[in-house]
């Protein structure tokens, strides 16, 4: 009867994870970066920086079908035709729009002032200086970029409607703007640089930036990568932050209205490429990835009210970049790269890695 009533209770414990990940992106001669899920889930956004020609391609994979096709600038961008194709590009800074498969991208085009590109639009969004680092409002309407035209690197809003219009400058600081992303309404976060480091701001309005931008941190160190809880209650970065090695970091959180103390979740983390931390869509995790070379950098999945780390049982080492969807089928799904499989000898270029979890 005990070992009856033993087995039922492990059989309500939940798994967390399904053991073993899955590569899914193929080998290329070039490391993959930064898997971005479509909003459905069902697709995956990925770059490859091939160091040894110094481009970044860009790719746009079905996870279901593995078809996969290359993302770059129509040929017919600003006239420039099949010479416009014919030169090695870097397309790169990928980012989804929250429904109708809209996306943009940042491509360095002809001339290496890069600019954006908006899926179905022919005409580069930017100037003469450099643009990237997209992010789309929560209703797809409004896009936000960096830009090097004001000479300070701030960031612009763009009506998608009225992609003729001048853009809207939101920032005026005096260093870099940037890592900006957008909160469930008209709330902007993004990381600011300045004298003493980068801090992490909040626009509460988009409409009217100069009477509602705020600092939510305020430390001499480097915050960076904002990234929202799904209710828009909460935004998580990076930080280095009380660290006497000021080349790692931590995972921290805090109350989007500015209200308490940011409170560090994990120790010793690897900060995403491109992006800000990856929660889950009931907003009560992180999966991230702990900064242990010994242990082969693992995915990890942290609890966000107890701080609970629950490693996952992908196989994999070198691993980075996670992020988490819900696909097309309910199934909560992480994509990773990673260098290959712990036991594998066969280790080299990074590829797309996915895990269900449960």
């Amino acid at each position: 009867m005990l070992i009856r009533l033993l087995l039922l209770l492990s059989l309500a414990v939940p798994s967390l994870a399904h053991a073993g990940g899955k590569a899914v992106s193929p080998v290329r001669e070039g490391n993959a970066i930064n898997p971005l899920w479509s909003p459905d889930g069902d697709q995956l956004a990925y770059e490859v920086t091939l160091a040894s020609e110094r481009v970044t391609n860009l790719y746009l994979l079905d996870v279901q079908s593995s078809r996969e096709e290359a993302v770059t600038p129509p040929a017919s961008s600003s006239g420039l035709g099949g010479r416009f194709m014919e030169r090695k590009q870097v397309n790169h800074e990928f980012a989804w729009a929250s429904r109708g498969g809209l996306y943009a991208f940042a491509s360095s085009g002809a001339d290496d002032e890069f600019d954006i590109y908006v899926k179905g639009v022919t005409i580069p969004i930017g100037s003469e200086e450099k643009e990237g680092g997209a992010t789309f409002s929560a209703d797809a309407r409004h896009l936000v970029f960096s830009s090097g035209r004001s000479g300070e690197g701030d960031l612009y809003m763009l009506d998608i409607f009225a992609l003729e219009s001048a853009p809207i400058r939101l920032t005026r600081g005096e260093g870099l703007e940037f890592y900006a992303a957008f909160g469930a309404g008209t709330s902007l976060a993004y990381a600011a640089m300045s004298e003493d480091g980068a801090n992490i701001r909040v626009i509460d309005n988009v409409n009217t930036p100069e009477r509602t931008d705020r600092a939510l941190t305020s430390w001499k160190a480097t915050q960076l990568k904002p990234s929202w809880s799904p209710d828009g209650r909460r935004i998580a970065f990076y930080s280095n932050h009380l660290k006497e090695d000021r080349t790692r970091f931590d995972l921290y959180v805090a109350a989007a209205s500015g209200d308490g103390v940011p409170q560090k979740i994990l120790e010793n983390v690897v900060p995403n490429e491109r992006r800000g931390p990856s929660w889950t869509p009931d907003g009560r995790r992180i999966v991230t990835v702990r900064d242990d070379a010994n242990a082969g950098d693992p995915v990890v999945l942290v609890e966000i009210a107890s701080g609970t780390v629950h490693v996952l049982d992908t196989g994999t080492v070198n691993n980075a970049e996670p992020d988490v969807a819900k696909d097309s089928r309910g199934r909560l799904r992480v994509a990773f790269v990673s260098q290959g499989e712990r036991s594998s000898d066969a280790q080299a270029w990074r590829r797309v890695w996915v895990h269900d979890l449960d």
